[in-house]
């Protein structure tokens, strides 16, 4: 009996779902949810104001869209149904979600804002100068902002905005992610990547990178690195942090994550108006979907599909 009840459990499981990405297309003033597996654009969703920045939630089916020119969200579901639209005020730009709460950062303000789902604020703190990407540590205990303006990133607790500590970077840090305790940013200016220690804030390594780095993510135990002057993508060793090659993709390679398998990253290409699959383990392209004009996807836009 009991093994025949476990057969049939098995056999009604539903099947795991695959990743999909939410890629905003700035030009194009769209946004479009991508079946990475399927290889297909799902749907596409109008957004006016240029979206670039996004953060998708794969626990709450949800994905934050800012839309650069007004500061304007839209919050949107796997199937591209529109949510919630909600004004956070122009100059509102990197986003990301974690523990049931918002960070957005707001450029002209120069400050990190803490807001529940619906907009409404929890806390502000005071950042460097252009506050660009903004990043979680895995424990969601801590929270940075990319200071564009002043080379620098500071991080607060994400509870309640108490200031942590600041750390210097190379020219004009845009984005930044964590991985493995540490916080990375891209050096855009400098063409450098900075390695700092999440914990105590202290900069532990700079990897040198292609022209003008714009994002960074990591898979299959490498890092990766989208160059967008040289249309090409660094691959690096985040052990050693010495760079191991390159990958030709499409003009203006710009927003890099990690696919749910870690095995894959897929990147937008600005100029090239598609969507770029990389197996991480033989370094190559092994997909390339064509999407709206001009795709930027600033920040965490992939993630396994809602069930």
């Amino acid at each position: 009996m009991i093994r025949a009840a476990l057969a049939v459990c098995v056999m009604v499981s539903p099947a795991v779902a695959g990743d999909i990405a939410f890629v905003t297309s700035q030009n194009a003033g769209s946004i479009s949810i991508v079946d990475l597996d399927a290889g297909r654009v799902r749907a596409t969703v109008p957004v006016e104001g240029a979206p670039a920045p996004v953060a998708y939630d794969p626990a709450a089916g949800r994905a934050y869209v800012i839309a650069a020119e007004t500061g304007r969200l839209t919050v949107l579901d796997t199937t591209g149904a529109v949510l919630q639209r909600a004004d956070l005020g122009e100059g509102s730009f990197g986003i990301a979600v974690g523990g049931g709460r918002l960070f957005v950062a707001d450029w002209y303000g120069a400050r990190l804002r803490c807001l529940t789902p619906d907009g409404a604020e929890v806390w502000s703190a005071p950042t460097g100068r252009a506050p660009a990407g903004v990043a979680l540590s895995g424990d969601r205990r801590v929270v940075v902002t990319a200071d564009r303006d002043d080379d620098r990133l500071s991080a607060f607790d994400a509870g309640d905005g108490r200031a942590l500590w600041t750390a210097r970077t190379g020219s004009h840090p845009y984005a930044v992610v964590f991985h493995d305790g540490r916080f990375w940013t891209t050096d855009v200016q400098s063409n450098s990547l900075t390695v700092i220690d999440a914990a105590s804030g202290a900069v532990l390594a700079r990897v040198q990178t292609g022209d003008h780095p714009y994002g960074v993510a990591f898979a299959g135990g490498k890092g990766f690195v989208t160059d967008q002057y040289a249309a090409k993508v660094t691959v690096f060793d985040p052990r050693t942090l010495a760079a191991t090659g390159t990958i030709e993709v499409g003009d203006y390679p710009e927003g890099i994550a990690a696919l749910s398998d870690g095995r894959r990253v897929a990147l937008a290409n600005w100029d090239a108006d598609r969507l770029t699959v990389i197996d991480a383990a033989t370094q190559t392209v092994t997909a390339e979907i064509d999407v709206p004009a001009g795709p930027r996807s600033f920040g965490m836009f992939v993630g396994p599909d809602a069930p």
